[in-house]
């Protein structure tokens, strides 16, 4: 299927871009929403998020979603590239395991990977499929990727995207250190911390 697509010009403070939605179907989480800046040219410096609400919105400290969100959009407008958001919260488990989650983390002492064992939940059920076409759509085929997840660039290389990462780490504090070690440890994100 292919995706219905809108666009338009936005200022932010980070400056100007083109706005994009891409649609799949009437449900909120069927969208992804892409920021552009310039030209993509070859081998874009490329972001690709999911939601992550809690701390995009309401500034949890608990995780680095907020400043890799904002680092990467510096980067962008700095640069020119794309920020690819994902409308699928809790590593695309929804909303409501994550909420599930974060109360088992702090009744129990869970991490998030035990938790989402405890819950019986996949730990990350998010495919690339779709950011692949809407890459290909934006005429994109090798790019340099923001990131510090392995699942992410393997799932761009398998979709035959040409990828070379660029790390995006974020200085722990002490509330986030736990996460991102978890990440790091049981995840096998490409972190130094």
């Amino acid at each position: 299927m292919i995706p219905e697509h809108a666009e338009a010009p936005i200022k932010s403070v980070y400056g100007h871009s083109t706005l994009h939605c891409f649609s799949w179907g009437p449900h909120e989480e069927e969208n992804i929403l892409v920021v552009s800046v310039g030209e993509l040219g070859e081998r874009p410096l490329v972001r690709v998020q999911s939601a992550c609400y809690t701390a995009e919105i309401f500034r949890s400290t608990d995780c680095d979603c907020h400043e890799q969100l904002d680092q990467s959009l510096q980067a962008v407008h700095r640069e020119g590239g794309a920020v690819i958001y994902m409308l699928c919260d809790g590593r695309g488990a929804g909303l409501l395991t994550k909420v599930r989650s974060l109360a088992l983390g702090h009744e129990l002492g869970l991490d998030t990977v035990e938790a989402y064992r405890h819950l019986g939940i996949e730990l990350d059920p998010r495919h690339y499929d779709r950011v692949a076409e809407i890459l290909s759509a934006l005429g994109v085929s090798q790019l340099r990727l923001l990131t510090n997840n392995p699942r992410k660039l393997a799932g761009l290389r398998e979709a035959g995207i040409e990828v070379e990462r660029v790390p995006l780490e974020v200085k722990p504090t002490p509330e986030s250190r736990p996460y991102l070690a978890t990440k790091r440890d049981k995840l096998h994100h490409l972190l130094d911390l």
